[in-house]
């Protein structure tokens, strides 16, 4: 079966889900890194797997003490954390998710928070503003370009 002619115009895939943000999800960390990949895409409704939130809570953790994020460090970190042994596979896995998204860039064996080209290094929401809702701004403003023009064509 040969590829559809539009899949070489995808990009990138962006689930971002609308969610309700009650005050209760501000009390620990682990809630708002459950909220923000439920709200992201990172993880499913119902998804009991959390390796995902280890592995943001080691990259929050790691970026922020100024230690490098690599992959035996997020390793270390999780395992000395949650006793928990996390496969490179799988961690690799995740890692080139949130660099897909932009979340992350790697340098040398580093996975780093993406900085915004012209905002301090840990301003994460400055960066997320640059990278993520740019890349939103631009697919919402072409979505509603063909919606008129579908319509436009319709009322002929």
């Amino acid at each position: 079966m040969s590829e559809l002619p539009e899949s070489c115009l995808v990009r990138k895939t962006f689930i971002i889900k609308s969610m309700d943000f009650p005050p209760n999800v501000k009390l620990t960390k682990r809630s708002m890194l459950r909220w923000f990949a439920l709200s992201f895409g990172l993880l499913s409704e119902k998804e009991s797997r959390t390796t995902v939130l280890d592995v943001l809570d080691a990259l929050f953790y790691l970026n922020f003490s100024k230690t490098l994020p690599t992959v035996p460090n997020i390793q270390s970190y999780i395992k000395k954390k949650n006793s928990k042994k996390i496969s490179e596979k799988l961690l690799r896995y995740h890692l080139n998710r949130m660099k897909e998204f932009d979340l992350l860039v790697r340098k040398k064996q580093a996975y780093l928070f993406n900085p915004a080209p012209f905002a301090e290094r840990d301003d994460l929401k400055a960066s997320f503003n640059h990278y993520v809702t740019k890349n939103l701004i631009q697919t919402l403003n072409n979505l509603e370009d063909v919606f008129g023009q579908l319509s436009l064509s319709y009322k002929k």
